[in-house]
């Protein structure tokens, strides 16, 4: 008979980041190995594994106590961790039950009786193609992920894009045709970056939200398709995307290109957009701000209008008229911290792709069709 003692919250805390990472919250009807976690507590380490053929991961904390390798259904045994309470969680393997007593409660979750047919999470080992500082790292990953696609019909937009060039600085984007997200990321030495890797961004992002909030390097390692993020508490195994991601790169504007440019407050603007319900709204820039219109555009009932400040407006861009989705808008100025500069081609008068840049960042969103696009033009 083996007990630990965990921390209640950061135990629930723990089995809500399993779920986020491998997706078992959506996974309804899947074979009962494929739902399963393994548990156990030794040397002060309490371990939790999942694997389910696409994602696995493995989450650290510090505990106290022995516990056994105790293989249970995963939902069972969060709801017996919040029925426990948030504080000291006691875990004891009694025969075939892991018995799960807190402040609030006591419960027990039935060990898993066919622990041969739980799948054996992949090694992915080797020397590390990459390596970076945690911050870094995700905010280089959480600047880039809200333009990631999430139709599965078209893999090839549902991942993070990772390469490197011949000096081994590494670039992430991302796209789902409408929305295109890209920047480089500092890496503590030249990535090893033999071919590129396409990662499942919503894997990617939860595994990059939880590194941010520890100190320490991130270690990202290849091997035979599958990929793992390595942080200081966790581990995140996943199958690369095999699909060819699009050629990226020619469609933001060259370093020479001539550009509009307005700056603007991005928290604001995101602030504001995020409250509309509608498809698209009419952006027309002033030399003093940026103008928002947004109702029923088709029939020209405007029912919301508001201006965010903005400066060193080029005189050009003054009067210029564009239309964009809110939604998709907001979430690629939310990224920022700050003040983003907005571009755009003083060309193509008709079609305004606007580009939103700041700390190294690039964002490209294309534009929707105003029904009054061509009188504006004109």
């Amino acid at each position: 008979m083996t007990v630990a003692q965990w921390d209640g919250r950061s135990l629930a805390a723990d089995l809500a980041y399993v779920k986020r990472v491998t997706g078992l919250s959506a996974r309804r009807g899947v074979l009962a190995p494929l739902r399963t976690v393994t548990i156990t507590a030794a040397g002060g380490v309490g371990t939790l594994t999942h694997y389910n053929y696409d994602a696995g991961v493995v989450v650290r904390a510090q505990v106290t106590g022995d516990l056994a390798a105790t293989t249970v259904d995963f939902p069972e045994l969060a709801a017996a961790v919040k029925a426990a309470g948030r504080g000291v969680v006691e875990l004891e393997r009694v025969g075939n039950r892991l018995v799960v007593a807190g402040p609030d409660g006591r419960s027990s979750v039935a060990v898993f009786a066919k622990g041969g047919d739980v799948p054996v999470m992949p090694t992915v080992g080797g020397t590390a193609v990459l390596v970076a500082d945690t911050g870094v790292f995700a905010t280089a990953v959480a600047a880039v992920a809200p333009a990631a696609g999430d139709d599965a019909t078209l893999p090839m937009l549902t991942g993070v894009y990772l390469d490197a060039d011949d000096a081994g600085v590494v670039s992430l984007a991302t796209t789902d045709r409408f929305r295109l997200a890209a920047t480089e990321l500092a890496t503590a030495a030249p990535a090893d970056l033999a071919t590129p890797l396409l990662v499942p961004a919503k894997v990617l992002a939860a595994a990059a939200a939880r590194v941010a909030k520890r100190d320490g390097s991130v270690s990202v390692y290849a091997d035979g398709g599958y990929v793992r993020i390595s942080g200081p508490d966790s581990d995140v195994v996943v199958r690369l995307i095999d699909a060819q991601f699009p050629r990226w790169r020619n469609l933001l504007p060259a370093a020479g290109d001539d550009r509009m440019r307005a700056r603007i407050a991005a928290a604001d603007l995101a602030r504001r957009l995020k409250k509309l319900s509608v498809f698209s709204v009419r952006v027309t820039m002033a030399a003093a701000g940026l103008r928002v219109e947004a109702g029923d555009l088709e029939t020209g009932q405007v029912s919301t209008t508001f201006e965010v400040a903005a400066h060193d407006v080029d005189e050009r861009a003054v009067g210029m008229v564009a239309g964009y989705n809110p939604e998709y808008l907001a979430s690629l100025l939310a990224c920022a911290p700050g003040d983003v500069e907005l571009t755009w081609s003083p060309d193509a008068q008709s079609r305004r792709p606007m580009t939103i840049e700041f700390g190294g960042v690039r964002h490209l969103l294309m534009p929707v069709r105003l029904p009054d696009a061509a009188a504006v033009a004109a």
